[in-house]
């Protein structure tokens, strides 16, 4: 077997036995929660950390899953909803990884669904068909020879829609302002000026760096087969040697002055009116006492309508 279990410990408070396998060859980290839950599932995630504004990772995200070697329809994605028992399937790109869970509560379902989803995050379509940028990223788009030429894609089409969003414009320069130092900062759902600079070479390069066992964190729950479930990834987790992805920085230091930020933006709607937010950097996120306390200031102000600052607005 591929994997070495590290660590064993029983977690009271979700009933669940964790067990802590490194995979021998990659070193890459597996957790699996066994318990007595039909409902099993896994999920395999690659830290995926931003360079710029150009959301490269999130057109990643969508274009794996545009076909495999293994299985090269052209959106298994749709075929998986429509033919599988799963009770859950989705792919999400975050600010610092991209994630590929899926669930079911028949196993044989969840053996096939978890290889759809190695195949397609190992073995990609993408690395020999250049069309899946322009579908999935962006393209040059001309109806006719007297029309303009304009920008078209799936992702830039989705980033252009949500940058007309004034919530989002707010939540972009937050990000901005509070992580100058560090990746946070960009936008990793993509900035539409940005996404049309990505080339083929650029997005290949990207994905083979980052797609890769090493930098990888794969998660199984419920009640299944663990030895066959590791069986499994091993067949694709093997083909690849070990690779060092710990130089990242991503602990934003504390400012030592207040810092102040103005921005503008253009909606018609929402003309003459104006935003403020107010946002303060509290710790890391594995702090759990102080990330809890913050959930409950935040419940105490904002959480419901007799929050005290609703009562004010």
């Amino acid at each position: 077997m591929g994997f070495e279990l590290i660590e064993k410990k029983y977690l009271k408070n979700i009933n669940s036995t964790a067990y802590k396998y490194i995979h021998k060859k990659t070193k890459a980290q597996l957790l699996y929660l066994q318990n007595d839950d039909i409902n099993k599932s896994f999920s395999i995630t690659f830290k995926t950390i931003p360079y710029s504004d150009n959301g490269i990772f999130h057109i990643l995200e969508h274009s794996v899953l545009c076909g495999s070697e293994k299985y090269p329809v052209k959106e298994p994605f749709v075929e998986l909803i429509k033919g599988s028992f799963n009770t859950f399937i989705n792919a999400m790109t975050f600010s610092d990884k991209t994630m590929y869970p899926v669930s079911s509560k028949n196993e044989e379902d969840l053996k096939l669904l978890m290889d759809i989803y190695l195949d397609a995050v190992f073995n990609p379509k993408l690395l020999t068909n250049n069309n899946i940028l322009k579908q999935e990223g962006w393209h040059y788009h001309l109806e006719s020879k007297d029309d303009k030429l304009e920008y078209k894609g799936v992702v830039y089409n989705e980033m252009k829609g949500a940058y007309s969003s004034v919530d989002e414009i707010v939540d972009m320069h937050i990000a901005e302002s509070l992580h100058p130092d560090t990746p946070y900062k960009y936008s990793y759902g993509g900035k539409p000026n940005e996404i049309t600079s990505i080339t083929q070479k650029e997005f290949i390069d990207t994905y083979k760096y980052n797609y890769h066992p090493s930098n990888s964190y794969i998660t199984l729950y419920g009640d299944l087969d663990i030895t066959s479930a590791l069986t499994q990834i091993d067949s694709y987790l093997d083909k690849y040697d070990f690779k060092d992805y710990s130089n990242y920085k991503l602990v934003e230091q504390s400012f030592n002055k207040e810092v102040t930020r103005e921005a503008t933006y253009y909606n018609e709607e929402q003309k003459n009116k104006h935003y403020v937010a107010i946002n303060y950097i509290i710790g890391k996120n594995n702090d759990y006492n102080v990330i809890n306390s913050i959930d409950l200031i935040d419940e105490l102000l904002l959480g419901n309508s007799n929050s005290k600052f609703r009562k004010y607005f």
